[in-house]
């Protein structure tokens, strides 16, 4: 993907081991940067804006998972990953405003070709991905 290279990734999620390594596999695969963040404060702050091209939020519950802070307008794609069986995170990414979402355990490369999807997608548009109609499958991959 040539676009993610120089991606900015901003990784949310509250447990620090798999941030870690989640971290660390996308710097493997060749991702320009990844930011880490245990809160969606963090997140929201007005100084981090424009520091992002894509937010990865990893959640334990999907329910718990916080809404997209940029669903309107902030022209930040955004990617679920969560573990519950794919109609439940389908319906979860789309009420919650994810433009992807992915079942765990997620292979690294996977989750890399999906946030390299998502950003393809925004900037093909010249739109907010958040924007975008997303259909169920473009919305989940179960694993």
């Amino acid at each position: 993907m040539k676009v993610l290279p120089t991606a900015r990734i901003v990784l949310l999620d509250a447990n620090m081991e798999r941030r870690q390594a989640t971290r660390l596999a996308l710097s493997a695969l060749g991702v320009g940067s990844v930011r880490e963040v245990a809160s969606i404060d963090e997140v929201t702050d007005p100084s981090a804006q424009g520091t992002a091209d894509v937010l990865v939020v990893q959640v334990d519950d999907p329910e718990d998972a916080p809404t997209n802070p940029f669903r309107f307008g902030a022209g930040i794609p955004a990617v679920l990953v969560a573990e519950v069986p794919a109609q439940q995170l389908v319906r979860i990414a789309g009420r919650t405003g994810y433009d992807a979402a992915l079942g765990t355990p997620v292979a690294p490369r996977l989750l890399y070709r999906r946030i390299g999807s998502v950003l393809q997608r925004a900037r093909r548009l010249g739109r907010p991905a958040s924007a975008v109609i997303a259909t169920p499958a473009d919305l989940v991959t179960a694993s």
